[in-house]
């Protein structure tokens, strides 16, 4: 436990150096002009299931859970409105959706390489293909942790239904820590997926899972905390006036980048790029 603390307090100073700050600023305003968009296309896309009640209500519950309270409700109106999109409009919100994630994780990427201490060498049509890859590939997990979700809900509905009324209880807290530990695995899964894949030379699996997991804990630790600061302490909307969920968000989603930066600082302690390049070259 000494060791995880002083690699942690390194891990800080590293960041410092590396200006995560000015990094995280950036990965946050990409972040938070995504944010909007991709939930009206997501509400158009669930909208045309069969299913979409189920699916709509899985999303709001997610969507209470990430996000801090006192803002998810303005994410979850965009889901509850009965407004006709049309096409051409998600058409467009999509692509500039993508676009605009993929800037994200272009400032995240420029985090990742200082905390290794590699040069740029992709150039910047290569590096934004690349955003979008990761972008696209960090829906899988997502996408497969909502099914797991939403076949877990029939499971305990159906479960609920047919048990003794002394269990119910117990059933119930076994479903919300199943969500909780589906939550915490996919949010490990696609930090992996980034960590591995964001900086030239792709790191071993094994390299990038500390890192990954320390963030997927602090980030739910963030989140609720500033969750109860916002409920309890701040009146932002006094502060911020109309533009208040937006900028409390704009503040979660840089805690969030700063996290994950983080994380990338931590692991490059444990796995340094000049050790994996020297066991690369000894291999060859």
């Amino acid at each position: 436990m000494r060791q995880f603390f002083r690699l942690c307090k390194r891990a800080l100073a590293h960041a410092w150096e590396h200006d995560v700050f000015g990094i995280a600023k950036a990965a946050a305003y990409s972040g938070i002009i995504t944010l909007f968009p991709a939930m009206l296309v997501l509400a158009a896309i669930l909208a045309t299931s069969r299913q979409h009640e189920l699916l709509i209500s899985l999303v709001t519950r997610a969507l209470w859970r990430i996000l801090p309270s006192g803002t998810a409700a303005a994410a979850i109106s965009y889901f509850t409105s009965n407004e006709d999109r049309p096409i051409p409009l998600l058409v467009m919100t999509s692509v500039a959706t993508l676009w605009t994630a993929s800037g994200m994780m272009v400032s995240l990427m420029e985090g990742f390489r200082q905390a290794y201490s590699i040069p740029k060498t992709w150039g910047a049509v290569h590096e934004r293909l690349i955003a979008i890859y990761l972008v696209l590939l960090a829906f899988l997990p997502m996408t497969f942790a909502t099914g797991l979700v939403a076949f877990g809900t029939q499971t305990e509905r159906w479960v609920v239904a047919r048990a003794p009324g002394e269990f119910h209880f117990y059933i119930l807290v076994a479903a919300a820590g199943g969500r909780w530990f589906i939550s915490a695995l996919t949010s490990v899964a696609v930090l992996v997926i980034i960590y591995h894949y964001a900086v030239p030379r792709t790191q071993p699996w094994h390299s990038v899972v500390p890192g990954a997991a320390l963030a997927t804990v602090l980030w739910f630790a963030a989140t609720l905390t500033f969750g109860f600061y916002l409920q309890h302490v701040s009146e932002y909307s006094l502060v911020y006036g109309s533009v208040g969920v937006a900028i409390t968000l704009m503040i979660w989603m840089y805690l969030v980048s700063l996290i994950v930066l983080f994380g990338a600082e931590f692991n490059a302690l444990i796995f340094p790029r000049a050790v994996l390049e020297m066991r690369q070259q000894s291999a060859e």
